[in-house]
């Protein structure tokens, strides 16, 4: 959600290194989403070339005036919601120079951590740093460090956006929601307490969280953060910053199934358009910590 639509276009399409697929005016009754409001917002699709995932970063019109979904600097790690939107670099030291030549905002410069992870019997061992987009979206962007790992499979600097994370003070009820909602189980769990982790996406020295994806090959992150206490920011589609995740699955009926047997009820009906269809099917719901996920017919 962009408050400066040209603005956000020449972010992701001359640092970021996207394409513009699509812009244009929404039409009416595609989806009754919270915060859509009236038809005619400016929408713009962006593409990443050469992506392996084929990644796309949307980009909505923000109502005039239209206030943050997660205020800054008030916000952080431990207030629960959808935080960032993560991406990958071939080098960190070229992202960032990119990015502070075009005068982005960023928490720090990138920071090496570690992680050994026996459940997917590989190590992780990266650089990465936190810079803001200009709607006020948080990214995560990340560089291997080790041979053995390639996350990058594009030709320029960056790979696009494949990836999100969720912070919670409990990932219970994160996790139930994705197992009952969407059939998607936690599949992984590691600790993190290193200063420099916390130093480059802003948390109090000494923190200490919990990360995992749920299911697999989903690039869905769950942090649960130990702290006393935290705010719930929900997002909407009239406010700006990160606002949805669009996620599309192999059956919308069964996961409509599942989701009225959980007793999850959708908070809206209907789909914006993506690269591949321009009128999907869908439904959106808002899960435990107030995020919101658009489901689609893949």
């Amino acid at each position: 959600m962009s408050p400066d639509v040209e603005a956000s276009i020449k972010f992701y399409r001359d640092v970021i290194g996207m394409t513009v697929h699509s812009d244009a005016a929404l039409p009416s009754e595609l989806t009754d989403a919270p915060g859509i409001g009236k038809a005619g917002r400016r929408h713009v699709l962006m593409t990443m070339p050469d992506s392996l995932f084929g990644q796309t970063v949307r980009i909505l019109e923000a109502p005039p005036g239209a206030g943050p979904i997660r205020p800054r600097p008030n916000s952080g790690p431990n207030d629960p919601g959808l935080l960032v939107m993560e991406g990958g670099t071939r080098d960190p030291a070229e992202s960032y120079h990119a990015l502070a030549s075009a005068g982005t905002p960023m928490i720090s410069p990138p920071r090496y951590y570690y992680f050994r992870n026996t459940m997917w019997n590989t190590d992780i061992d990266v650089m990465s740093y936190a810079p803001f987009g200009p709607g006020g979206e948080q990214m995560f962007i990340t560089a291997s460090i080790r041979s053995d790992q390639q996350l990058v499979k594009s030709t320029g600097i960056h790979n696009g956006f494949g990836s999100a994370s969720v912070t919670a003070l409990d990932q219970r009820p994160v996790n139930a929601f994705f197992e009952q909602a969407l059939g998607l189980k936690r599949s992984s769990q590691m600790e993190c307490y290193q200063d420099n982790v916390n130093e480059l996406i802003g948390a109090p020295k000494g923190s200490y969280f919990l990360w995992g994806n749920v299911g697999t090959g989903v690039a869905i992150e769950v942090w649960e953060v130990k702290a006393e206490s935290g705010t719930v920011y929900p997002c909407s589609l009239d406010k700006t910053g990160l606002a949805m995740l669009t996620l599309r699955v192999n059956d919308l009926g069964k996961c409509r199934a599942m989701c009225a047997e959980a007793g999850i009820e959708p908070v809206g009906e209907g789909a914006l358009p993506y690269p591949d269809n321009a009128r999907p099917k869908g439904f959106t719901l808002r899960g435990a910590v107030g995020e919101l996920y658009e489901v689609v017919q893949g």
